[in-house]
C-alpha cells in the first residue's frame, strides 16, 4: 500500500485557525474531517494521509468550519512520490494553493503580507542586483587554515557541522558559526552581504562538513553546492587538498599546448560511452577489480575471447579523436540488498563538481576517485583523444534534497507564482540559468572541470532549457581558457519559462556562435527514428528522404539557422532511444543479419561523411544491441523493447558492451575505421565555412525516392561519393576512371555498387 502524505498549512488574518478543520478526499471516494494538530508562526497545520493501492497524481482538500457554514474552494493538490511529503499553504480568502511558503507570504490575504517575499523566483533581476556576488565560493584549504564561503542571502544564520572523517557515517566533531558579510556594493566582486564565511586555523583534510541554515521558519542541513568531493553517498562535502589529488603526468601535460584538441572541430568524430558499460562485461578482458571504473576505461592490453583489442586499445585503434563520457559527476544512488550501487546512466545529478564515487577503485576515499579520473583523462590525451563530458545542469535529481534549494530556497529553479516548480525537462524541476548566481555557478563549474581535470569540451543535456545569454557567457569564459574547447548540446525546444528567442535551442543557432547542436533532421532522414515508442523509417530503409540528406551533405544550413558547419553535430545513434541496430532490426524483422549489417554500415558511413561534426555511440559499428530477450520462449517482449528504448537504469546484462561481437563484425569495423580516417584527416569532409562547402561540394543526384545519392568534393584530392539504397546494384558509367578508396560493396564486380553500400572514389 502507498501512503501519500500532505502537510497542509492554514492561515487566517484573525489567527483563529483552530476554529476550522480540513475535509480531505480523493477521486471516487467519500471525504472525511481532519482536525488541525499543531501551530507555528504561519498558522495551524496537519499531516494528511492518503493510503491507496494505486499510484496517485493528485488528491483533494478544503478548509471549512465544523458546521460547513464557511468553506474554502476545493484544492487539487499535485503530489510528490509517496516516500516524500507534499507541503502546501492555504490562506483564508485566497483561492490559490501555494507550494512554497515564500510564495504564500506574497498573498494580500496573509496578515504579514510581503510582496517581495518571492522575488528570488519571480523578480530575480531585482533580487540579483541587491544580493549578487561574483567572488569565490566553496571550501579552500591553505597552509594551516581552511576557508569556507557559502552564498545564502535569505538565511538568518549559518552553522558549519564538521565531521570526524569523510565517511557518511562519521560522527559530528564540532559546530562553528559563520559570519555574514557586511560589504554592500554594486560591484558584485565586493558585494558580500549575501555571503557567509568562516576561517578555521587548521588543516582539515580528511574531514567532511555540512551547512545548517536557519531561515526563521525552518532549518536545513545540506552539503556545499560547490562540493568538489563528497562522502560515498554524496550527502556530505569532503575536504581534499590539491596536493593529494595531483598526478604528475597531468601536471607535465599542462605545460604542452594540448595537441589532442582539434583546431578544426569539423574533423571531430565523437565516440559516446558510459564508463561502466565500457568494461563491465567479462568479454572486455579488463582486470576484474577495474571493471566499470575510470581505471578500467584506460587499461591497456585488454582483449576479448578471440584475442582482439577491446576497450581503450580498441577505441584508439578505431581512430576516433574525441570520447564523450556519459555523466561522471556525482549522482543520486539507489542500492541493492547487498549495498551495491545500482546501475544508472547518471542523469540524476546531485553534486555537479564532484565525481561519481562508484567509478572509483576506492569509493570511500574522496581523493582516489579524483586521481583515477585524472589518470584516465591523461591516458586518452596521450593517445591523441580529447575527452568531453556530458553535463546535466538543466535539472537536479531532487529539489527537496538539493543543496541549491536548501541554501537559497526558491532561487535556483524556474517557479510558478503559486510556488510550484516548472518542469520543462519532463524529468525534474528545471533550473533557472538566467538567474545571476546559477549562471555564475554553471560557469564556475565548467571552468573548474577544465582547469582541474583538463577536459576538452562539454555536451549539454537538454540545452534548450538554458538561456542564450548564459550559453554565450559560457562560450566566452571557456574561450579565455582555450577556444578549441568543444561545446554542443541537445537543442530541443522545451519548457515555458523562457521566451522562444531566449532559449538555447537549435532554431536559435544563429545567436550562439561556437556552440553545436544535435542534428535530428539528418538523423531522421538517414536512419529514421524511434522517439517515445513511435517508429519511422529513413533513407537506409527505403524512405524518400534524399533531398534532406542532400542538404545535410552541404552542412545542413538549409535545415536550421547555423552560422558555421561546426554548429552541426551529425548522428544516427546515441544513448537515447533504440540503438541503430535495434531500430533497423525492428523495422526489418525478417531480414538476414548480413543485410541488416549493410544497412548499419551505410547509415554510419553516411553520417561520418557529411559536413559538420560527427557523433557515434560505442559499439554502433559492430551492431551493439540492447534488445535482451526475456520471453518464456526466448522471444523479445514488449517490456524488453521499452527497456532497450530507454535503458537508463537497466541491468548490466542490457547495457554492457559485448566485446565478442568484434569477431562477428570484423569487416564492418574495418570499413568504418577507413571512413573515420577520411573524416578526421581529409580536408574534403571537414570544411569550416559554408562558402567553402558551396564552392567545393556538388550534388550530382539526390532525387526523392531514387534510393541513390551521388556527390563530388574537390579539395586536396578530388572525391566522388555514392550512397546506394535503391534496392539493386548501381552501375556507375565512369567507374573505370575512378579509384576506389573505401567501399562496403563486394569486390566481385568493381563497376557495380551493391545495394546498401557507401563508396568513396578518388577521381584520378
Amino acid at each position: 500500500m502507498f501512503h501519500y502524505r500532505v502537510l497542509l498549512h492554514y492561515h487566517r488574518k484573525d489567527g483563529n485557525e483552530s476554529d476550522h478543520q480540513v475535509w480531505q478526499w480523493r477521486d471516487g471516494e467519500h471525504g472525511f474531517d481532519v482536525l488541525f494538530t499543531e501551530e507555528d508562526d504561519f498558522g495551524a497545520f496537519v499531516l494528511l494521509d492518503y493510503p491507496t493501492y494505486r499510484s496517485l497524481d493528485w488528491v483533494y482538500a478544503l478548509v471549512k468550519s465544523p458546521d460547513w457554514t464557511k468553506q474554502s474552494v476545493d484544492y487539487q493538490i499535485s503530489l510528490l512520490p509517496p516516500h516524500l511529503v507534499t507541503e502546501v499553504w492555504v490562506i483564508e480568502g485566497d483561492d490559490c494553493l501555494y507550494y512554497s511558503r515564500q510564495a504564500a507570504e506574497t498573498s494580500p490575504f496573509y496578515a504579514r503580507s510581503n510582496p517581495h517575499a518571492f522575488d528570488m523566483a519571480l523578480d530575480s533581476q531585482s533580487f540579483d542586483r541587491y544580493w549578487g556576488y561574483a567572488g569565490t565560493l566553496g571550501c579552500e584549504v591553505e597552509e594551516k587554515q581552511t576557508i569556507f564561503k557559502v552564498w545564502a542571502p535569505t538565511a538568518k544564520s549559518v552553522e558549519l557541522h564538521l565531521y570526524s572523517t569523510a565517511e557518511h557515517t562519521a560522527s559530528l566533531q564540532a559546530i562553528y558559526s559563520l559570519e555574514r558579510g557586511e560589504e554592500k556594493s554594486c560591484n558584485h566582486q565586493e558585494n558580500t552581504i549575501g555571503v557567509w564565511s568562516l576561517t578555521i586555523p587548521e588543516d582539515l583534510l580528511g574531514h567532511a562538513y555540512q551547512y545548517q541554515l536557519d531561515f526563521g521558519y525552518k532549518r536545513e542541513l545540506t552539503r556545499d553546492p560547490y562540493s568538489r568531493a563528497t562522502s560515498p553517498d554524496g550527502k556530505r562535502t569532503a575536504i581534499v587538498s590539491e596536493t593529494e589529488c595531483r598526478i604528475e603526468p597531468l601536471e607535465k601535460a599542462r605545460d604542452s599546448k594540448a595537441p589532442w584538441r582539434l583546431d578544426n572541430p569539423c574533423q571531430a568524430v565523437i565516440y559516446e560511452m558510459h564508463i561502466r558499460d565500457l568494461t563491465q562485461s567479462s568479454t572486455s578482458g579488463v582486470t576484474k577489480a577495474l571493471s566499470g571504473t575510470f581505471l578500467g576505461a584506460c587499461e591497456k592490453g585488454t582483449t576479448n575471447s578471440y584475442g582482439q583489442k577491446t576497450a581503450f586499445d580498441y577505441i584508439q585503434s578505431l581512430g576516433v579523436n574525441v570520447v564523450q563520457l556519459q555523466p561522471v559527476s556525482d549522482r543520486h544512488k539507489e542500492y541493492d540488498k547487498h549495498g551495491h550501487v545500482l546501475y544508472n546512466w547518471g542523469y540524476d545529478p546531485q553534486n555537479y563538481n564532484a565525481l561519481e564515487s562508484s567509478f572509483s577503485t576506492n569509493p570511500s576515499d574522496p581523493a582516489q576517485v579524483i586521481r583515477d579520473f585524472k589518470t584516465m583523462v591523461q591516458a586518452y590525451h596521450e593517445a591523441g583523444i580529447s575527452v568531453v563530458l556530458d553535463v546535466v545542469y538543466n535539472h537536479i535529481y531532487s529539489t527537496l534534497d538539493s543543496p541549491f534549494q536548501k541554501t537559497v530556497p526558491d532561487y535556483y529553479y524556474r517557479m510558478n507564482p503559486d510556488g510550484s516548480f516548472q518542469n520543462g525537462t519532463g524529468v525534474g524541476s528545471e533550473t533557472a540559468s538566467e538567474h545571476e548566481m546559477f549562471r555564475k555557478y554553471m560557469i564556475d563549474s565548467l571552468t573548474y572541470w577544465v582547469k582541474e581535470y583538463d577536459v576538452d569540451g562539454f555536451r549539454f543535456d537538454l540545452m534548450g532549457i538554458h538561456d542564450v545569454d548564459t550559453m554565450r557567457a559560457i562560450r566566452e569564459a571557456l574561450d579565455e581558457l582555450d577556444p578549441r574547447i568543444l561545446l554542443y548540446g541537445e537543442g530541443w525546444d522545451m519548457g515555458l519559462g523562457l521566451a522562444a528567442e531566449e532559449k538555447a535551442k537549435k532554431d536559435n543557432a544563429y545567436r550562439l556562435s561556437g556552440i553545436g547542436f544535435f542534428n535530428d533532421n539528418e538523423r531522421d532522414a538517414i536512419k529514421g527514428a524511434e522517439v517515445y515508442g513511435g517508429l519511422k523509417a529513413g533513407f537506409v530503409s527505403g524512405e524518400a528522404t534524399e533531398p534532406i540528406i542532400a542538404k545535410s551533405i552541404l552542412g545542413s544550413r538549409e535545415l536550421g539557422t547555423y552560422l558555421a558547419p561546426h554548429q552541426v553535430l551529425n548522428y544516427v545513434e546515441a544513448h537515447d532511444n533504440y540503438n541503430l541496430h535495434d531500430l533497423l532490426a525492428t523495422l526489418h524483422p525478417n531480414e538476414s543479419k548480413d543485410r541488416l549489417n549493410k544497412r548499419i554500415e551505410l547509415a554510419t558511413a553516411m553520417n561520418l561523411l557529411l559536413q559538420g561534426m560527427s557523433f557515434m555511440e560505442l559499439g554502433q559499428e559492430f551492431s551493439r544491441t540492447k534488445l535482451l530477450a526475456t520471453g518464456a520462449q526466448g522471444e523479445v517482449t514488449q517490456k524488453d523493447r521499452e527497456r532497450a528504448m530507454n535503458s537508463y537504469n537497466a541491468p548490466d546484462s542490457v547495457n554492457q558492451v559485448n566485446w565478442d561481437l568484434l569477431e562477428l563484425h570484423k569487416e564492418s569495423i574495418d570499413f568504418i575505421r577507413q571512413i573515420i580516417s577520411l573524416k578526421t584527416k581529409a580536408q574534403a569532409f571537414s570544411y569550416q565555412t559554408y562558402e567553402d562547402i558551396y564552392q567545393q561540394v556538388y550534388i550530382h543526384s539526390a532525387a526523392a525516392g531514387s534510393g541513390l545519392i551521388i556527390f563530388e568534393i574537390k579539395a586536396d584530392k578530388h572525391y566522388l561519393i555514392v550512397f546506394n539504397a535503391s534496392g539493386e546494384g548501381f552501375a556507375y558509367e565512369n567507374a573505370g576512371n575512378l579509384k576506389v578508396l573505401v567501399t562496403n560493396s563486394s569486390k566481385e564486380n568493381p563497376n557495380i555498387l551493391d545495394d546498401l553500400s557507401a563508396t568513396v572514389f578518388e577521381i584520378c
